[in-house]
């Protein structure tokens, strides 16, 4: 009993714990020798790595997904846009970083890599800040050290992506919340910090909308003892995100406080054939440029009437919370799968992915430390730490919510990693924990080897059966990487990465389409076609597989076997496969059948001014003026811009009706 008494007391000891509190912590600015080792180490290592990366990788200036979406929006910030004329559909908090940066520099994404490599070692150092006002110097440096090992942190750095941002935003949170708790133990209960922690919260919350979840759950804990304190807490947070509601407002009367993805992304990880990962939901195309467009109409559709979008987000969420309504059973088998992946070493790719980084770049590779030894210290240590200590409470919280949100969403590299620094830190102080035992000469703890026998156990699942790839995301990688060789023109190149692709995941109807693509810009029809027919036996239900090989049909001439294709895709799409069938028909001399197809287009979309126009057309042909004329309106009405619909009324003598703008 003794010999654990002073086990205990020299823990506590060498936590720093007493009974007035914790000492206080050093200034921001020193830097003790063995963190300035550390620092020094992961600049060099970030300094070739960005060599390496500009050598080698296509990644380095092309940009896919999200990427690309960030780039756009910042060079049109950069060069004057910077209200916009829509609600906010991303995060806007780093494009319009990225809009600064390219405003001073240029557009220069080497900038920007270099930018968040500095980023990168200041989450090193608040990695460390955090680790020694929780427990000691010691573990905040191995939490250090250890994150300078995590290869996701300095791969996502040379991504333009808001990972490193955010992270670095939910860190400052992090040491805000701890530096609150701190100072009132220590009797200085000031609402500064409190306030202070807030603001961080909600800017982290506008690079990463997830963050905001922080705000509510600590403040329930901290409403318990100092309501006043959890009061100014969320006051801080509302007031970082007051500018995104009062831009939504202003642009255009929408009281949508953050980016408007929020409900499409829970939807996403929250609908039947949802497995954990990121998945394309039905009537999405997966682009990221398109997104925001596909959602809207698809939820205009699904309602019949004109939507906010704020409204569109709500939509989908509660088409989400729908599915977990009506299916509790299925949602909580999909919990497990998550909750799994999590756990699992591999790291899910959304769009780019580490394993391929580390084939093009074996740099990488000394970046060693898997999430496996991270998650089974790390769970470990944190259900270890059950003495209470100023800050333990916030890295308790703040893990609470950086593990809920990959539950809540779906499970991702990117998602996951805000969380690796809190078990970074909990992992360090298990192991410094193991290293005070074994300094306790000729004692021995059961407790402690246990817990060491149950992280070993951890990391081993997690690292070997939950740690399995998903081949459909690593083939996704190969795919993005031919879209990137077929939009500068190298399409032989191309094909054999859609091919690399498709050896994986056969099942990928875009990489048969855009394979098709590029064996069709190589003047190889028939292969395309073939491609083209391949998309549509891998999803039958995919309408750009139909129009595809119409196109090419068309485009020869081939218009029976035009027809037979659009009249197998017709439930596919709705009024544009009507509209081109039409088109077929037309060119087939079958009027009659054409002008129904084309009639069930408009009524379809009755604002689908191409179908009204080739409706005039045909009504013209046939003497029809009264109805010709009538079918032109409705095109002008529905596009001003209709140039042919417009020259039809013309000829059929309403010019007088049409504006100079256009309009009848």
């Amino acid at each position: 009993m003794d010999r654990a008494l002073r086990h205990e007391q020299t823990i506590n000891r060498g936590a720093g714990e007493g009974k007035a509190g914790k000492p206080p912590l050093p200034p921001p600015w020193a830097v003790p020798r063995s963190l300035a080792i550390v620092l020094l180490a992961a600049a060099a290592f970030r300094a070739i790595y960005f060599y390496l990366y500009a050598q080698t990788s296509i990644f380095f200036d092309g940009l896919i997904l999200d990427s690309n979406v960030y780039d756009a929006w910042a060079r049109s910030i950069s060069g004057g846009a910077w209200l916009g004329r829509q609600v906010f559909y991303f995060p806007p908090l780093y494009p319009y970083l990225l809009g600064l940066l390219f405003k001073a520099f240029g557009h220069s994404l080497a900038a920007v890599y270099l930018f968040q490599a500095l980023l990168g070692l200041v989450n090193l150092l608040l990695v460390y800040r955090v680790g020694i006002a929780t427990f000691n110097e010691r573990v905040g440096l191995l939490a250090a050290a250890a994150a300078a090992l995590y290869g996701p942190f300095a791969f996502f750095e040379m991504k333009v992506l808001g990972t490193t941002l955010g992270l670095t935003l939910n860190l400052l949170a992090l040491a805000l919340l701890v530096g609150a708790e701190r100072s009132a133990v220590a009797g200085r209960p000031g609402v500064s910090r409190w306030f202070a922690a807030g603001l961080a919260i909600g800017t982290a919350a506008e690079c990463l909308p997830g963050t905001i979840l922080l705000a509510p759950l600590y403040a329930a804990h901290l409403g318990l003892r100092r309501g006043r304190a959890a009061m100014v807490l969320l006051a801080g947070t509302f007031l970082a995100t007051l500018p995104v509601l009062a831009h939504n407002l202003y642009v255009a009367s929408d009281p949508l406080p953050l980016s408007g993805q929020g409900g499409l992304t829970f939807y996403q990880g929250n609908h039947p054939n949802a497995m954990g990962l990121y998945t394309v939901p039905p009537g999405f195309s997966g682009s990221p440029e398109n997104q925001a467009a596909e959602e809207q109409s698809v939820a205009e559709r699904a309602t019949g009437r004109a939507m906010r979008r704020s409204e569109t987000s709500a939509y989908f969420l509660r088409q989400g919370l729908d599915f977990i309504a009506s299916s509790p059973g299925a949602w909580l088998a999909l919990e497990g799968r998550k909750f799994l992946r999590l756990l699992g070493d591999y790291e899910a790719s959304t769009e780019y992915s580490l394993y391929y980084e580390r084939q093009q770049i074996p740099w990488l590779r000394l970046l060693f430390l898997p999430f496996a030894a991270i998650a089974g210290a790390g769970v470990v240590g944190m259900i270890l730490d059950g003495r209470p200590r100023p800050g333990a409470s916030a890295l308790f919280f703040y893990t609470v919510y950086a593990t809920a949100i990959p539950l809540v969403f779906y499970v991702s590299s990117r998602y996951r990693l805000p969380l690796a620094p809190a078990l970074l830190i909990y992992g360090a102080s298990f192991v410094d924990r193991l290293r005070t035992e074994a300094r306790e000469a000729g004692t021995r703890y059961p407790r402690l080897a246990q817990a060491a026998a149950a992280a070993l156990g951890l990391a081993l699942l997690s690292f070997f059966p939950l740690g399995r790839p998903s081949i459909p995301a690593e083939a996704n990688v190969y795919y993005n990487i031919g879209n990137l060789l077929a939009a500068r023109g190298r399409h032989p190149e191309a094909i054999a990465s859609f091919d690399r692709s498709l050896a994986q995941w056969p099942g990928s109807a875009y990489a048969w389409i855009n394979r098709g693509n590029s064996l069709d810009k190589l003047g190889r029809e028939d292969e395309a076609l073939a491609s083209y027919m391949r998309a549509e036996e891998a999803s039958p239900g995919f309408w750009q597989a139909y129009k595809a090989q119409g196109v090419v049909l068309h485009r020869n001439k081939r218009y029976e076997e035009e027809e037979v294709v659009y009249r197998r895709g017709l439930k596919t799409d709705g009024e544009e496969a009507y509209y081109l069938l039409g088109v077929a028909l037309k060119n087939l001399n079958r009027q009659d059948e054409a002008v129904r197809a084309l009639e069930e287009a408009t009524r379809l979309n009755p604002h689908y001014a191409r179908a009204h126009t080739r409706l005039g057309e045909l009504f013209s042909g046939r003497g029809e003026t009264d109805r010709a004329r009538e079918q032109f309106r409705q095109a002008i009405a529905a596009d001003p811009g209709d140039t042919a619909a417009i020259k039809g009324l013309g000829r059929l003598g309403g010019a007088a009706e049409i504006s100079p703008a256009g309009r009848p």
